[in-house]
């Protein structure tokens, strides 16, 4: 009888042992399940901050080639610019040859004009009359012309600026 009693106790204990066992194993493969899900969490995280690394990478790029491009733009303005500068003051030169030639011009016409009258004194003092107020006239006009060319040239260097033009400059200082 008691043979039998230590042979259920030994059956017992070996079974509670088999479940221990059991037990021990369902944890383990949870604990190394739990891991494995986290390894994998760190993964998942790991590739989503390296996309983002990428993602400010190329925002970088990209804004490093726009600096570049708004450097360029801005250096060809600047050498328009100068070229436009150095055309006006080409004409600016040539206006002012002009002016001097025209002014030679009318110096020899009235030098001529004053031997004429030494020669001619005799003819009057209303003939005189008539020839200043003829050399006032020429004055007025050419200084009219002058005043002319001075207004078509300031113009000419700054063109009228169209609506849609003034609103692209005003978008773009944005």
């Amino acid at each position: 009888h008691r043979d039998k009693k230590r042979d259920k106790e030994k059956v017992k204990e070996k079974e509670k042992a088999k479940v221990k066992e059991r037990d021990q194993d369902k944890e383990e493969r949870n604990w190394n399940r739990d891991k494995e899900k986290e390894r994998q969490r760190d993964k998942e995280r790991n590739r989503d901050k390296d996309k983002e690394k990428d993602q400010e990478r190329e925002k970088e790029r990209h804004k490093d080639r726009e600096r570049v491009r708004d450097k360029d733009r801005d250096r060809d303005r600047d050498k328009d610019r100068g070229k436009n500068k150095e055309k006006e003051k080409e004409k600016d030169r040539e206006a002012v040859d002009q002016n001097k030639e025209k002014d030679d011009v009318t110096k020899e016409g009235e030098k001529d004009r004053e031997k004429i009258k030494e020669g001619d004194k005799d003819r009057g003092e209303k003939e005189d009359k008539e020839t200043e107020k003829d050399e006032k006239k020429e004055k007025k006009e050419q200084e009219k012309e002058r005043d002319d060319k001075k207004k078509k040239e300031k113009r000419s260097r700054t063109p009228p600026r169209s609506y849609s033009s003034s609103r692209r400059s005003r978008s773009s200082s944005r």
